[in-house]
């Protein structure tokens, strides 16, 4: 999948979720500016960056890999 692609998953999830920008930065542990870059797709996420995306928005298994790993435009 592209980056750009799970970054508007990653921004759609913030969204229905109430999360600014530098609400998620701060929980993840990196900054507002790195977290831009990859919700951009400048950047890809780390894997450990996934995992707690994972955790602070409680996703199952399934709806993870549907955000970081199955492309929607197939």
């Amino acid at each position: 999948m592209e980056a750009k692609e799970v970054g508007n998953n990653v921004k759609n999830l913030m969204k229905k979720n109430n999360y600014t920008e530098k609400a998620l930065a701060e929980k993840m542990g990196i900054t507002a500016k790195t977290l831009a870059k990859k919700l951009a797709g400048k950047q890809e996420f780390y894997a450990s960056e996934i995992i707690s995306i994972t955790e602070i928005f409680e996703l199952d298994i399934k709806k993870c890999v549907e955000i970081f790993f199955v492309s929607k435009s197939k």
